[in-house]
């Protein structure tokens, strides 16, 4: 049992900010209190003014992809047994350590990324709730070399059911796909091209929805995002390319979209690196940023639900500054600060099913709670300072 004393919470419902003291025991929050009791027990942790906010959620991680490495055709082939999901592990942490106390791993390689949640859920190591993906289902595509462990080739409707399946054996909790190509990707790779077909995205639906999950997809152009929504897909990744029809009828179905908009900036915060990344990946990039976040814009304003992630995995888009997404979204997406919140607590909890438990700070609900020092409604750049994170009641980490 413990109490958070003093802290500023801000319910992202609404944007109010009260003074609050917050009863945790059993790693769930007890009591928010307008004034301390005379005799608490457990231990009592001074916020100090800090303000408060639920546990921030990135529905759109690769914790496996070494993102200080330029050339993604060269990824792990030289890598020794074990280096991936010790990688994976750390990136995991440097999340944690950010705010960002749930994640949506929509790709991993070789199942490392399944270790490594188990391992986490076994409290060996820290970091975020994982839902994970497994290997994510293509069509046979030249872009395959470049992500050796995070694809699965699979043609026609029931190569894709069986492709599916596995991903469930091997522990997945949803399925994700390509419904288009990727930017991240070979020469040869159209990222307005469709990749999987109406009846081979329903084919995967149908296998998720049996156990009980959804299926993401990854889609930038509108005819691959039309398919995945009408096939029946909970949420549609990126939409680089999407336009005012198919984000109506995204609002239509309640479909979901994951935008991450901060790709670009990633790569190009650092020029030596961007350099390096490949000719025909760092044009594309070059070529997408503005279209991309006005298209995400207009689907803000045009109703669709939205959940945040960042794409972390993508050349120089670490894990660890995954906040850099909100900014982003306020910037040039025109997002408020409270609506781009709103994407990585309310709406993200939503998406992922897990808002009777998370996204909000309430009674009853589990401790996932972060602090910043300054306002981050009055500046979003406060949310890349985090100094105070808790998990499931348990402190990971506190900056006084």
């Amino acid at each position: 049992m413990a109490w958070l004393v003093n802290g500023n919470l801000i319910d992202v419902r609404d944007g109010r900010i009260e003074r609050r003291h917050l009863q945790i025991d059993a790693g769930r929050v007890t009591t928010i209190a307008t004034a301390m009791p005379a005799k608490t027990d457990g231990a009592v942790i001074d916020m100090a003014g800090a303000y408060l906010l639920p546990g921030f959620f990135d529905c759109h991680v690769h914790i496996c992809v070494d993102t200080h490495n330029p050339n993604i055709a060269e990824g792990w082939s030289n890598a020794l047994p074990g280096t991936i999901a010790i990688y994976a592990a750390q990136a995991a942490r440097r999340m944690l350590m950010a705010g960002i106390t749930t994640a949506r791993e929509v790709g991993g390689w070789d199942y490392h990324e399944i270790a490594v949640r188990d391992a986490i859920n076994a409290g060996w190591i820290e970091g975020p709730r994982l839902h994970c993906a497994g290997r994510i289902l293509t069509q046979t595509s030249s872009s395959t070399p470049y992500w050796r462990g995070m694809y699965e080739e699979a043609d026609g409707p029931d190569a894709v059911r069986k492709a599916a399946r596995q991903q469930l054996a091997r522990g997945a909790n949803f399925i994700k796909l390509l419904a288009t190509g990727a930017i991240t990707s070979s020469e040869h790779e159209n990222a307005n091209a469709i990749q999987y077909r109406s009846e081979e995205i329903r084919a995967a639906v149908e296998i998720a929805e049996d156990n009980h999950t959804y299926v993401a997809a990854h889609a930038h152009a509108p005819a691959g995002i039309r398919n995945a929504v009408t096939a029946g897909c909970h949420s549609i990744e990126h939409t680089i390319f999407g336009e005012e029809s198919v984000y109506r009828l995204m609002v239509e179905r309640g479909t979901y979209l994951v935008p991450t908009v901060c790709v670009s900036p990633a790569m190009f915060q650092d020029p030596v690196f961007a350099a390096a990344v490949p000719a025909h990946i760092r044009r594309r990039y070059t070529e997408i940023h503005e279209i991309h976040t006005a298209n995400i814009s207009l689907a803000r304003r045009l109703g669709v639900r939205i959940a945040m992630g960042t794409d972390a995995g993508t050349p120089g888009n670490h894990c660890g500054d995954n906040m850099q997404e909100l900014e982003v979204m306020v910037r040039k997406a025109g997002f408020s600060t409270l609506a781009a919140i709103q994407a990585a607590t309310t709406g993200a909890a939503a998406m992922m099913r897990l808002d009777k438990d998370l996204g909000t700070l309430e009674s009853g609900k589990l401790a996932d709670i972060i602090a910043t020092r300054d306002n981050p409604l009055d500046d979003v750049k406060a949310l890349r300072s985090v100094c105070f994170v808790m998990k499931d009641g348990r402190v990971a980490k506190h900056v006084h």
